[in-house]
């Protein structure tokens, strides 16, 4: 596995920049980064939520469609 693929398990089981940066020995720079890679792959959508309330933009999509980060670790997205 490479790194950008031990950042995106690391961070859809939940982990934040700061916790995931911890859990693999990274700087979390280079954690944006790989988050940002998965972005522009249309793996992983960068949470755009409206004012306090990230949630609502996680309604369970389809288990193909990219989730916002903010659905990471979240019960009701499916994995």
């Amino acid at each position: 596995m490479s790194v950008l693929d031990d950042v995106l398990r690391e961070t859809r089981a939940g982990g934040t920049v700061d916790g995931v940066a911890r859990a693999l020995g990274l700087d979390a720079g280079l954690v944006v980064a790989a988050l940002d890679h998965w972005e522009r792959r249309g793996v992983l959508l960068a949470a755009r939520p409206a004012a306090g309330d990230s949630c609502r933009t996680c309604v369970a999509p389809e288990r193909a469609a990219p989730r916002p980060l903010a659905c990471a670790g979240c019960p009701l997205a499916r994995a």
